[in-house]
């Protein structure tokens, strides 16, 4: 399944339609065209987005049998056809491919499904699908909402929109699993999940744990939670014409689209190699940015000069008031005691200045 093209699979929908924060409508172009005739972008100067790789990618992928157990027991249901890739046109005579009528679908539209809860009888006509999820805390509570509703992350209602637009299904149940720190931190405490015929969690020191272990813990703690999303035929025709002006307009005349912030405009300018006269935009832009670099240097320098201040008057002021505020640290107040500043230790003994 990994050896055939996606084009515009669910997890790029986001992207195609402007509503990712991870990638850009440039980046899935690229890697499109790369998809479909290997060596693309070299070929015309260009330079492929890296290969993302993070802690949180890490334990997302390491987590996601265990979400799937905790999937099933919440529902009652067995989840099946995992990992399956599909086309939007899929394959006659079986009731998860039926095509959505009312407008023309392609075979560039793809997905790739987590799962499907099987119906009681463990035929293979799926009702409802299942997408896992791994998320932190902080992220649960800036982007999700109430556990129960559909109010979960654009990005992750146009993926699974998409999931459904492909296989016809009526719902999606999004489960996700809460890190109560995010997977970075848990690294830099030295736990690194680790595959031998399964994701378990191996410390530095030699300690190990499944990672199923972890995720009951996590839910018997409430932080697993699930969300029911109904299919919505309207999102996704409007969701299918952004697809096809997107496969006509760029991809199959090879035209990239523009570049959205400064990653993209380096991709598509790999080799500097000329002397250009800057139009008169570009020259106000440029002097204006020189400016900004100075006043930031400027800056900087007067940022130190403030803190090396502050920190010189509560060396020669040392027996100044105590209150509960400035017990461990040094409060800096104006003449009607509003809070002006701080200065303090944190726990390794580095001095800092807050203001």
């Amino acid at each position: 399944m990994g050896s055939q093209p996606r084009g515009i699979s669910a997890s790029r929908g986001a992207a195609v339609l402007g509503l990712s924060e991870y990638q850009t409508p440039l980046e899935v172009f690229q890697l499109i065209m790369e998809e479909r005739e290997p060596g693309w972008n070299a070929a015309h100067g260009y330079a492929l987005p890296p290969e993302p790789d993070n802690a949180a990618i890490r334990w997302g992928t390491a987590f996601e049998d265990a979400v799937v157990e905790l999937a099933e027991r919440a529902r009652g249901r067995k989840i099946g056809l995992r990992e399956q890739f599909l086309s939007v046109n899929g394959i006659p005579d079986d009731p998860i491919f039926e095509r959505r009528g009312g407008y023309e679908l392609a075979n560039y539209i793809t997905c790739h499904i987590d799962g499907a809860y099987l119906t009681n009888d463990d035929r293979r006509d799926p009702i409802i699908l299942h997408e896992g999820k791994t998320t932190s805390a902080f992220t649960f509570r800036e982007k999700w909402g109430e556990p129960g509703t559909d109010h979960i992350p654009r990005p992750y209602q146009v993926q699974v929109q998409h999931q459904m637009l492909c296989t016809g299904a009526e719902e999606a149940i999004v489960s996700v699993l809460v890190f109560p720190e995010t997977p970075d931190k848990w690294e830099a405490m030295g736990w690194i999940p680790v595959f031998n015929n399964g994701y378990f969690l191996k410390k530095d020191n030699g300690d190990s744990a499944f990672t199923l272990f972890w995720a009951t813990a996590l839910r018997d703690m409430g932080y697993f939670h699930q969300y029911p999303v109904k299919a919505n035929p309207e999102a996704q025709r409007l969701m299918v014409e952004v697809y096809h002006d997107f496969w006509h307009k760029n991809v199959l005349t090879g035209t990239p689209p523009e570049p959205r912030n400064h990653e993209d405009a380096k991709r598509m300018f790999p080799e500097p190699k000329s002397t250009i006269i800057a139009s008169p935009r570009l020259e106000r832009l440029l002097i204006e940015y020189k400016a900004i670099v100075e006043e930031t240097a400027n800056a900087k320098k007067r940022k130190e000069h403030i803190k090396t201040v502050a920190i010189i008057e509560a060396a020669k002021n040392q027996d100044g008031v105590i209150d509960d505020e400035s017990k461990e640290a040094v409060i800096f107040r104006n003449g009607s005691g509003g809070k002006l500043g701080s200065l303090y230790k944190n726990k390794n003994g580095t001095l800092f200045f807050r203001c």
